[in-house]
């Protein structure tokens, strides 16, 4: 006898294999054995993520000194070179090739880009050199030219000219390809809200799906005083259009934006700055506001120390002879073992994290603010916390204890009158298990994510809306590996940004990537279903399209005005349908994987795990949907077919809502699993799933 069961939603998200047993939890009946490059929204479904558009390549700051023309210090100089105004000429005397060359501190093994410009050519050749054996293509004429070369152990930069060479060469830089990056939102409103591309000693700003350029249509970069090793451990807050930076290592310092191309980094002019912050010491490695505060806490000497400004004047740490309410104040925690504070967020309460537990901080009363002389703080758990601020959502902080694999919810118990902080990892401990969160961000729209950065690359997502009880893991592979995120707000969403690393022609290369906003269209002419990919929308139709260069020699994915084409490999940049099109996206392809927990009922004498049982059909409940497979593993899977005489001859399917019947080809087994998979550039939201399933006992 057959029985149709119900999945009516996927809101735990992928669980734990350990869990494999455990049908009697109220959560298997919701949750998923995998759930990759798809997401649980709060509702309950689950559809495909939408792909990463392609941003721009991340460089590193220019590393020529800025007037290393001006003369000849600090090059070494060849037979017929010389340098000054601005340039390095040749004059033809040299009787044999000859270089010049310069130690700027090139890392063994990364790869730069060199561009140089020549002008007054009148014979010859030059290149760039390196010492790992790289040397650029020869250049002979009048005109810039750059080349990607592999650095080697002499840290040089080399400039070689063939017997016959007479000309200059100038404007000479090189930047690192592929460098450590870090991304750091600046929210001033949700009119201007910038991603900060920080690298090493640089930043850049990115704006509206760009990045900001100054007058003469260059990239705008500040310089700043945080090296690649440093950027990890930067923490910041921000108040209007400045932010306050602080590293253990490194001087407080504040960015301030004056207009889009107009921003400083600058030491902050501290009025009697703490006497325990200083080079032996270190600094403070925390910053937060706190009822009209700005509060910095644990300095490498000082691991439990909190210093907190004047009321209402940041920057000033003064205190009077006598003390009034709103001087600045110190406060050290005291605690039966060294507790280091990790992290600060203002809430009713000044709530903190520190490696041996989670602590709070206020007035001396329930109502009172923080005075010198009012100082109460209390411990509340004893879990500890990683090194990384938590997120917020609502009125309950998400924090990570200080293993950093464990995801912990601090929040207030009328019941325990205090703060409790349970697991949230506990159901899907599987995904942190062998790896660690480095990064995380909060998506508040459209569905409430908590993004996460493994350190193996991997992005992982939290769909968490603890009003509705929905907590639910979901994980995202591409091709490369995720190394930083950031959210910002958006005109109709909160806008995800990524740094990608990415493998191209033999070469890691990072891009600054945005994930495009949720799939909502009316057909699938919009949709955007690839990765590091472009879009292309013009009034004429054409059959080739550039503008590929970071892509080269990858195969991508096509998706031309919303029919799906074959996949090409990227040559010179470009790609060539076989018949034309308007709307075309492009980018690399990724595979959504569902599949589901081991059946749970149907059998007539009491449980179905461990019975034979036989899956002969199963309805799929879409929406907004094209083109899905369905099996019962992996490697059996039945692509559907969506077109109908309702679609016009040579246009796309329409998209697809409604249920869709599949039969399964399959006798019994112990296990009865369905497996779903997307690999097209299209979109897929499954709401529920209905299996006709037959036990035999």
């Amino acid at each position: 006898m057959s029985v149709s069961l119900i999945m009516t939603n996927f809101s735990a998200g992928e669980l734990s294999p350990r869990l494999g047993g455990r049908v009697d939890l109220a959560k298997y009946s919701n949750g998923l054995a995998v759930l990759e490059n798809m997401y649980t929204h709060p509702h309950g479904g689950a559809s495909r993520r939408t792909g990463f558009r392609f941003i721009r390549e991340v460089i590193g700051r220019d590393l020529m000194v800025q007037g290393c023309f001006d003369s000849a210090d600090g090059w070494t100089i060849g037979a017929g070179w010389a340098v000054s105004d601005s340039a390095a000429s040749c004059d033809g005397t040299q009787s044999v090739s000859t270089i010049l060359s310069r130690d700027i501190g090139l890392i063994a093994g990364r790869t730069y880009e060199f561009g140089f410009k020549i002008s007054n050519c009148t014979g010859g050749s030059v290149q760039i050199i390196s010492a790992a054996g790289g040397v650029s293509d020869s250049a002979s004429a009048d005109g810039l030219f750059v080349s990607r070369l592999e650095a080697g152990e002499s840290g040089l930069i080399s400039i070689r000219a063939d017997v016959d060479f007479i000309g200059k060469v100038e404007s000479v830089y090189v930047r690192e390809i592929g460098p450590k990056a870090r991304l750091i939102p600046f929210e001033f409103s949700t009119e201007q809200a910038y991603v900060l591309e920080f690298t090493d000693n640089n930043v850049r700003i990115y704006k509206d799906s760009g990045i900001v350029v100054d007058a003469d249509g260059e990239p705008v970069e500040v310089p700043t005083p945080y090296t690649e090793s440093d950027l990890e451990k930067i923490r910041f807050t921000q108040s209007a259009d400045v932010m306050y930076l602080v590293h253990p290592e490194v001087q407080p310092y504040k960015l301030s934006r004056t207009s889009h191309v107009d921003w400083t980094v600058k030491l902050v002019p501290f009025l009697s700055p703490p006497a325990e912050w200083n080079s032996e010491k270190g600094f403070p490695s925390c910053v937060t506001f706190f009822e009209e505060r700005l509060c910095f806490a644990a300095s490498p000497a000082n691991p439990q120390t909190v210093w907190m400004s004047k009321s209402g004047a940041y920057e000033n740490f003064g205190v009077s002879a006598p003390v009034v309410d709103d001087d600045a104040c110190t406060y050290t925690l005291s605690a039966d073992q060294v507790n280091a504070i990790r992290w600060m967020v203002s809430s009713k309460k000044l709530i903190m994290g520190t490696s041996g537990g989670e602590w709070w901080l206020s007035g001396g009363g329930s109502a009172d603010s923080v005075t010198p002389n009012s100082v109460m703080v209390r411990r509340e758990t004893t879990h500890g916390s990683a090194a990384i601020p938590p997120v917020v959502v609502g009125g309950i902080m998400i924090f990570l204890q200080r293993e950093g694999k464990t995801i912990r919810e601090l929040s207030y118990s009328f019941e325990a009158d205090g703060y409790v902080a349970p697991d949230l990892t506990i159901l899907a401990e599987h995904l942190t298990r062998s790896n660690t969160i480095t990064e995380w961000a909060y998506q508040q729209s459209p569905d409430s994510i908590v993004w996460m950065i493994r350190d193996d690359g991997a992005l992982l997502g939290l769909t968490y809306q603890r009003e509705h009880e929905v907590v639910g893991y979901h994980r995202h592979v591409t091709d490369g590996k995720f190394r930083s995120v950031c959210v910002i707000p958006g005109v109709s969403q909160e806008e995800l940004w990524c740094v990608v690393e990415r493998e191209v022609e033999g070469v890691n290369r990072s891009y600054i990537e945005r994930m495009e906003e949720q799939f909502n269209g009316e057909d699938s002419v919009s949709a955007f279903f690839v990765d590091s990919g472009l879009s292309y929308d013009q009034d004429v139709a054409d059959t080739v399209f550039t503008g590929l260069d970071h892509l080269e020699g990858k195969k991508v994915s096509i998706l031309a005005d919303g029919a799906v084409r074959p996949d090409v490999v990227i040559e010179k940049g470009r790609i060539t349908l076989a018949s034309p099109a308007k709307v075309v996206h492009a980018g690399l392809p990724y595979t959504s994987n569902l599949k589901t927990l081991r059946i749970e009922g149907g059998s007539m004498t009491g449980t179905a795990q461990g019975s034979m049982k036989r899956i002969s059909h199963v309805t799929v409940r879409l929406f907004q949907s094209l083109g899905l497979q369905v099996g019962y593993d992996k490697d059996n899977l039945e692509r559907t077919p969506f077109r109908t005489s309702a679609d016009k001859i040579g246009g796309p399917p329409s998209l697809f809502d409604g249920d869709y019947e599949v039969k399964f080809n399959r006798g019994y087994d112990r296990d009865g699993q369905i497996y779903i998979r997307q690999d097209q550039p299209l979109p897929l939201t499954v709401l529920a799933l209905i299996p006709q399933v037959s036990v035999y006992s």
